[in-house]
């Protein structure tokens, strides 16, 4: 009788628990995630369309457990680690949850989506692209010079005449990524749905590998042509050039690359006319997510930032003033020189690197370039804000490891579990800037 009354209650969708459960999480995302979505952005309001379009239900498949058990493990791991992206995941797994459950099977598109979307892929993209900018500026430079010998390259700043290209500027587009990768995702959904067909999962992840080389490709053309054409930033025709290569080297690609893979290697999908008994334990798992992620917003500390990294393994430096700041950053000064020691909490934390911090001050980098000084690589470069200029360089040390690359440094620090900072060193005459560094790489701050 029981289970005539559950399957009962499973199969007419059980509208106003599953309701009350995505409003609760509705509510706790609006009060937890409010500083980590950008909610009134372009690519927000895209990422919602995304979703839209993406999500298809399978209702003959009510009664999936998979994303419960996910939305439990990422609360744990909330609980530990206090991580807004780890708030996220439990959010969306166990909205997921609250669809599969009670509904039915959501595509793999819809999952593919929730990643893409999140804050912390596009930290990922903007910081492990850094390497791939330089090399863009590097190439455009040996191949417009082939046409144009007047035309040098430092850094990341290319030199045409009196015109000056920065690929942060002229290299906009490399941070489309995520939005060519939503587009991409869209149409592999709406040709699906045309075609009665799904792709599986190695040839969707090969289109969105096409899609972040295409744009590679897109961005590369897009800096030859604002360089030799002499098109700054501001104006209509360097926006318009932007939207024609990602037009042409992308969105194009896909129109007639995506039908192709879906008559070359879509499936029809199987029918199931049978619907599932949905577990009865589900619904305790249900409860137990929602009182875990309600109480977790009342509970967990505000301070998101918790850290394994102590700014007491930071050296305080004879002649500099020394100040400790919230967020782990140990501020050091002296009348010529300004030094940040970021403490990161664990190789899967985001940094307060300069390209971003320095941004949010109102400069502009030039002349990024990578350096070897005493054996040590680090970054240096030319910050530009009005009329003043600043000359400022950066990298990760740790005890017994300097690097500039975050695969590297990241990597140690899950192998060794040391602890990493960002080391940024910022002067006001650029003669002062190489022996600051000379000296900082000879104290060996972390201790």
């Amino acid at each position: 009788m029981l289970t005539f009354v559950y399957t009962r209650f499973i199969e007419r969708g059980a509208k106003l628990p599953a309701t009350l459960l995505l409003a609760v999480y509705f509510i706790v995302a609006i009060l937890q995630l409010q500083h980590y979505f950008s909610w009134q952005s372009a690519f927000f309001g895209l990422s919602i369309i995304t979703m839209g379009v993406v999500s298809e239900v399978d209702h003959t498949r009510p009664g999936s457990m998979r994303c419960g058990w996910i939305a439990l493990l990422f609360l744990l791991l909330s609980w530990k680690t206090q991580v807004f992206t780890l708030r996220y995941a439990t959010l969306i797994t166990a909205v997921f949850f609250v669809i599969e459950y009670f509904y039915g099977r959501l595509s793999r598109l819809s999952f593919i989506t929730a990643v893409l979307i999140a804050p912390a892929i596009d930290f990922a993209v903007n910081v492990f692209s850094f390497p791939i900018r330089l090399w863009l500026t590097g190439m455009a430079g040996k191949m417009l010079a082939g046409i144009n010998p007047a035309v040098t390259t430092t850094g990341n700043m290319i030199l045409l005449g009196n015109h000056e290209f920065t690929v942060d500027i002229a290299c906009m587009g490399l941070q489309m990524l995520l939005t060519s990768l939503l587009c991409g995702i869209m149409m592999i959904a709406l040709y699906q749905r045309r075609y009665h067909k799904e792709l599986p999962a190695l040839a969707t992840f090969f289109i969105l590998g096409v899609i972040t080389v295409l744009n590679i490709i897109a961005n590369l053309f897009r800096i030859l042509l604002l360089v030799q054409f002499s098109l700054p930033p501001g104006t209509l025709a360097h926006d318009a050039v932007g939207i024609i290569t990602l037009l042409v080297y992308v969105l194009l690609p896909l129109l007639l690359g995506i039908p192709w893979m879906l008559h070359r290697y879509g499936k029809a999908p199987a029918g199931n006319a049978v619907m599932n008994l949905a577990p009865v334990y589900g619904l305790g798992l249900q409860l137990l997510l929602a009182a875990g992620i309600i109480a977790g917003h009342f509970m967990l500390t505000k301070n998101m930032t918790t850290t394994t990294a102590t700014t007491k393994q930071v050296k305080q430096l004879p002649g500099y003033s020394y100040t400790s700041l919230d967020d782990n950053i140990i501020k050091q000064t002296t009348a010529d020189a300004l030094l940040y020691v970021k403490g990161i909490p664990g190789f899967y934390f985001t940094d307060h690197q300069p390209m971003i911090c320095w941004k949010g001050s109102g400069f502009e980098f030039y002349k990024v370039q990578e350096e070897n000084i005493q054996g040590t690589k680090v970054y240096t470069a030319e910050l530009k804000k009005d009329s003043s200029t600043l000359y400022t360089a950066w990298w990760y040390e740790s005890r017994s490891h300097r690097s500039t690359s975050q695969l590297e440094w990241r990597w140690n620090a899950l192998c060794s579990g040391n602890s990493y900072f960002l080391v940024n060193i910022t002067v006001d005459k650029k003669a002062l800037l190489a022996p600051e560094i000379k000296h900082l790489l000879s104290a060996h701050l972390i201790q």
